[in-house]
């Protein structure tokens, strides 16, 4: 394909995405790997750059060219490679081609589902007939004062819902007379509108009569108060029509059109009263906004323009006046309703998708919270369905269209979405359009700061109601969409429209709230008054500009909403104002530049002046080193208490109230996270990798000494294979914690190749055992090191000659010394081979054992180190994770390498968020993930080396590195194959691969049903108690104390308190000069090892067909408390079958032949077990 095409994407050629369907998923996946060959030449007559007719001679140029490549390539090989990229290329062409016919087929079933239903729209039509006929019957008013307009309406039940400032003394005449013109607007009037669970709003449009104003009504809120004056009338004698009518289930009240206070409307909702009555649309969900329009071309739209004043505040002429954008674009656009209505609706009959890729976008914006209100970011369906009309007329710098009236649905739609993500129209430029289509919509360079897309036609900025922080986030989103629209390799179709990401935990990586009394600000003057036109509008500004200034690029984006009402009753004037205002504030943080310590200011002396007005007593002069001397604010590091809300907090009591009290989500994840017993572990950020830090130079020194001891093979390399040494443990490394169930770090020695090793596993081992024999007797002899010999039981099933040698290092860390030879594998895999079939299965679980301790777990942490490192908050969420698993009694079923690799998910593939930057994001969308993943239906396949911040470019460059379509569905084809031998996951519940891992299975396997659907569930109720009652401490708690009472028995058991000698900062103690520092070994060190793992261990060895046992792996009471859980296998609750020999469990005879479980026996036999260490025992039996 062309460059030319390919620059383009999808907005080039209209409707070919669509045509070419030629090539099947098979033909694909061979095309890919086999470099086009055959798909590329069997396509050609749809390619734009042949033309048919010079097809033959084509095909005869490609066989020369072909031979050509063949002598080209036998004597240079760099020609091949050159031929692989090209080849690679072709491959994700055709790739995304297959895609956009999935894609159509998708969009065609949800454009369906998601169509109004005709009986419902039929209902409300003939409410709107009904609404119509009794219009025409207000009676006409005129030339009324104000003195008998507020007369009028004293004596009604309605309002005239006039804008602040009231009128008063005004020489001016209000008046009634027929509307111009009555019209549908909106979605649907132009046949977009879409089904919603909140219900749809039908806009009817009264245009007021021209004989009704002045040229100069524009000014001053002249036309806003005679309109408010018209709608009021409307509402009162609706009102009173209803009632005569007998339409009393119609509910009347008004509402701020998307929020804008200069737009009050009159709603109409039915109740359920008289479900009967064919004009009652209560079941429809439906609600009618009568909304009150000027004639179009009524004012001189050159006097509206956004720069212009239109409200005067005093009479001094030569005092300068503020612009104000906000009321002009309000006045300008009630001119335009049904003027755009009509540039819409000739669009849609020219563009045959029109319709449908609106409806696409009203989804799309849906399903992110992004709509027409200024709350909600002021980019609605109207503005989507504006753009993409001016992009079907231009929109190039020099009038190219950038959409064509021949595309589909779905590349209208991508065209959208990538002219978003691509181009800016707020700083580099502007989009400017003709809604009379007298010519060509073109982008401009030079932005004007703000949000622009101009009609010249109306003089009309469409995305006025835009801020820059909310086109902003507008743009994040689409440029994620886009990435998602790019992935020929998964299916991105429930990320993209179905699933919701409106929710704070999904948007933001930390929310900060404060309420404040507009009252109480004396900032808010006449002039902030007649530019924001509310206190909500100032104050939002003044934020923004605090976050720009103040937090520069520690911010990635932000959002502000406040929590007010826009409906009020009918007898009102307008909506009541609380007296104390809640502002929301959501933070997209930079994960690199959040904790940085140090604000640097400018060196220019004015701007230099401007920081120090800014920051005040907290900027001071810095020299660094490279010998600049700037003005600067230090920051002091906190583990609980991030960077960024430091700053806001201090800069909103300087800039908005010295009192003000802001609340900080983030906090109360972080305090969740043990802190290591380390001095200033407290004033340390949360992303601190220090204590990591120490016990990699540990390692270093260990590898050192070990790679150049004198044995009989010399040392090849000592590989990591630990959390620790990758910066995911449960607790951080805190010297001579020999509590920490984490404290010897597994290391895996390899000599260098030799053929005199043992041919059979035990003869093996044993002669492992004494190499690290030698090994330690030289660490003993000439080193620091303490090390002993421990026989390894439990790694590998069935195997009972391991031996690890255990090393204590002097500065108080442990590792744990494993042998791999060229060896084990072969020997292991040769069982397999040589296996009867009953035993295959066995020798399967063996062999997995063995690669997960001796080759995957080394594979894992490689990979994991180089990505906790590029994601700094990975670390700290994993950390958070296993903590909330262990709390909650899972954590014990799962790998470490399996937690590590589910918490990975929003990180390496965030589709619907930003990447994780605080550990109360990444953690919420891990649990929102295990909530939402069908793992029965759906496999978790993972790239582990991709960076979802890369760009298309970046993307297609490092094609060979990434995890391919072949390769994804080598895949998927391993899942599907598992999953036709076990359908409902009875023995394989988690498929999780990764191109280090194509089994799927490698951390997975084992885990009883049970515990899996236990972490499923326990996630949904976790992010439905979030949703619900929100984040505070107390929900905190809740969320990590574990449901006891689901369990069959709960025994609770006592040792010996091991908090410090675990390495944790004890409660409270986080502030205390002289804390208790471990500098020693214990005289015994397996007197500080938690003996409830031990008990555990023998349990499942003696009940593991019957009971499923659970406890917390890391006990962090202070008085050395524990509990262990257990559930019956289901399959051993009820009748377990005839008595016979070797049952498998303790059982009891029941009428002649049945045997029961002996439950009472079982638990005496527990209890027997556990001994002194029990402290109590509940059963449900």
């Amino acid at each position: 394909m062309s460059k030319r095409v390919r620059d383009n994407d999808s907005a080039t050629v209209p409707d070919r995405a669509t045509k070419k369907v030629a090539i099947s998923k098979d033909e694909l996946i061979d095309a890919i790997t086999e470099g086009m060959g055959d798909v590329s030449s069997s396509s050609d007559e749809h390619m734009p750059e042949h033309d048919n007719e010079d097809e033959d001679d084509d095909d005869d140029d490609d066989e020369d060219e072909e031979e050509e490549e063949k002598q080209t390539v036998k004597h240079n090989g760099k020609t091949k490679k050159s031929l692989s990229a090209q080849d690679v290329q072709i491959a994700r062409e055709t790739a995304e081609l297959f895609k956009s016919n999935i894609f159509k087929l998708q969009i065609d079933e949800l454009i369906k589902e998601v169509r109004l239903k005709d009986n419902k729209v039929a209902k409300i039509e003939k409410f709107l007939h009904k609404l119509y006929d009794l219009i025409q019957e207000i009676p006409e008013l005129k030339d009324k004062s104000l003195e008998q307009v507020e007369t009028y309406f004293r004596r009604t039940k309605a309002s005239a819902p006039f804008n602040d400032p009231k009128p008063t003394n005004v020489n001016y005449k209000f008046g009634y007379g027929k509307p111009e013109n009555v019209s549908i607007i909106g979605s649907f009037g132009l046949k977009t509108a879409i089904q919603s669970p909140r219900g749809l709003s039908v806009d009817v449009n009264l245009t007021m009569p021209a004989d009704l104003f002045q040229p100069k009504d524009y000014m001053n809120y002249r036309a806003l108060h005679k309109r408010a004056f018209y709608l009021g009338y409307i509402t009162e004698n609706l009102r009173s029509i209803f009632t005569r009518e007998k339409l009393n289930f119609l509910d009347l009240t008004y509402t701020y059109l998307n929020g804008d206070i200069l737009t009050p409307v009159l709603k109409i909702v039915a109740n359920n009263a008289n479900l009967e009555s064919e004009y009652n649309f209560h079941k429809a969900k439906f609600a009618v906004n009568i909304l009150v329009g000027f004639p179009f071309g009524i004012f001189d739209a050159k006097k509206l323009l956004p720069m212009k004043n239109c409200i005067r505040v005093q009479k001094d002429e030569e005092l300068e006046l503020p612009p104000t954008p906000l009321y002009n674009s309000s006045i300008l656009s009630m001119t335009t309703y049904d003027h755009y209505l009509k540039f819409l609706y000739k669009t849609k009959k020219s563009t045959e998708q029109f319709k449908e890729a609106c409806m696409l976008g009203r989804i799309w914006l849906g399903q992110r919270g992004l709509g027409a209100s200024l709350e909600a970011g002021g980019f609605g369906h109207f503005e989507f369905a504006a753009l993409t009309a001016a992009l079907l007329n231009g929109g190039g710098s020099d009038g190219n269209k950038i959409l064509l009236s021949g595309f589909s649905s779905y590349q209208l739609f991508k065209g959208v979405i990538k002219y978003l993500a691509t181009e800016d129209v707020c700083t580099d430029g502007y989009l400017q359009f003709y809604s009379d289509v007298s010519e060509l919509a073109k982008y401009h360079k030079g932005g004007f700061n703000t949000p622009t897309l101009f009609d010249k036609t109306t003089k009309i900025n469409i995305f006025h109601k835009m801020t820059k922080h909310s086109y902003n986030l507008l743009v994040k989103h689409a440029k994620r969409t886009l990435v998602m629209l790019n992935d020929v390799i998964q299916d991105r179709f429930d990320a993209l429209f179905l699933k919701n990401s409106n929710v704070d935990y999904l948007k933001f990586d930390s929310t900060v709230e404060f309420t404040i009394s507009p009252h109480d600000d004396d900032s808010f003057g006449p002039f902030e008054k007649i530019t924001n036109l509310t206190y909500e509008n100032y104050l939002s500004n003044k934020i923004a500009h605090i976050l720009d200034y103040g937090l520069g690029d520690r911010l990635t984006g932000f959002s502000i909403t406040f929590d007010r009402p826009y409906d009020f009753d009918i007898s009102k004037r307008k909506a009541a104002t609380p007296n104390n205002l809640t502002v929301k504030i959501g933070l997209l943080v930079s994960s690199h530049e959040a904790e940085r310590m140090i604000t640097k200011g400018p060196a220019e002396s004015q701007e230099s002046s401007k920081f120090r007005s800014f920051w005040g007593a907290k900027s001071s002069l810095r020299k660094f080193k490279d010998g600049t001397i700037i003005h600067s604010v230090l920051w002091d590091q906190n583990y609980k208490e991030p960077i960024v809300f430091s700053i806001l907090k201090f800069l909103f009591q300087r800039h908005i109230k010295d009192d003000l009290k802001l609340k900080c989500n983030t906090i109360d994840f972080n305090k969740l996270l043990p802190l290591p017993n380390l001095p200033s572990s407290s004033r340390q950020s949360v992303t601190s990798t220090v204590a990591f830090s120490s016990v990699r130079k540990s390692y270093d020194d260990l590898y050192r000494i070990l790679i150049k001891l004198d044995l009989p093979l010399a040392v090849k390399s000592v590989l990591p294979a630990s959390p620790a040494l990758r910066s995911t443990s449960q607790l951080q490394p805190v010297p001579y914690a020999v509590s920490s169930k984490d404290f010897y770090n597994d290391l895996v020695l390899q000599f260098e190749t030799s053929v005199k090793w043992p041919d059979e596993i035990s003869a093996l081992e044993k002669v492992k055992t004494a190499f690290l024999l030698k090994i330690h007797e030289i660490l003993q002899k000439e080193t620091a090191y303490q090390s002993f010999l421990v026989k390894d039981d439990d790694t590998v099933p069935y195997n009972f000659d391991i031996t690890t040698l255990n090393i204590l290092t002097p500065e108080g860390y442990g590792f744990r010394l494993r042998v791999l030879t060229e060896r084990d594998e072969v020997l292991y895999l040769r069982a397999i081979e040589n296996a009867k079939k009953e035993k295959r299965q066995m020798l399967e679980t063996i062999y997995m054992k063995f690669n997960q301790r001796y080759m995957g777990s080394v594979t894992h942490t490689r990979t994991l180190s180089t990505i906790a490192h590029h994601y700094p908050f990975y670390s700290a969420t994993v950390r958070l994770f296993k903590k909330w698993l262990d709390d909650q009694l899972l954590l014990c079923h799962f790998t470490e390498e399996l937690v590590e690799l589910l918490v990975l998910q929003p990180f390496v593939d965030p589709a619907q968020a930003e990447i994780p930057s605080s550990v109360e994001a990444g953690f919420l969308r891990t649990l929102h993930f295990l909530s939402q993943w069908n793992w029965r239906d759906d496999p978790l396949i993972m790239d582990l080396s991709k960076n979802p911040e890369d760009d298309e470019a970046e993307i297609v460059a490092k094609l060979s590195d990434k995890l391919s379509v072949q390769k994804f569905q080598n895949l998927k084809s391993n899942f599907d194959g598992l999953r036709k031998q076990d359908p409902n996951g009875a023995r394989t519940q988690f498929f999780i691969a990764t191109k280090a891992d194509e089994s799927g299975l490698l951390w997975s396997h084992g885990i009883p049903l049970p515990i899996a659907a236990r972490l499923t569930a326990l996630s949904k109720v976790a992010i439905q108690l979030i949703s619900k009652h929100g984040i505070d401490s107390k929900n905190l708690d809740l969320l990590f104390t574990p449901s006891l009472g689901d369990y069959d028995f709960v025994m609770k058991v006592k040792t010996q308190p091991q908090v410090l000698s675990s390495g944790v900062l004890p409660e409270g103690s986080a502030t205390l000069k002289n804390l208790v520092i471990n500098e020693h070994y214990p005289a015994d060190v397996t007197d500080k090892f938690d003996p409830v793992k031990k008990l555990v261990h023998e349990l499942k060895l003696k009940f593991q067909d019957t009971i499923i046992l659970s406890y917390h792996t890391q006990s962090l009471s202070e008085k050395g408390e524990n509990v262990i859980s257990g559930l019956i296998v289901p399959s051993k609750k009820g009748n377990v079958g005839k008595f016979k020999v070797q049952v498998g469990c303790n059982v009891k005879i029941e009428g002649k032949e049945d045997a029961v479980l002996n439950k009472e026996a079982m638990f005496t036999e527990i209890l027997n077990y556990a001994g002194d260490l029990v402290i109590g025992f509940e059963t449900k039996f």
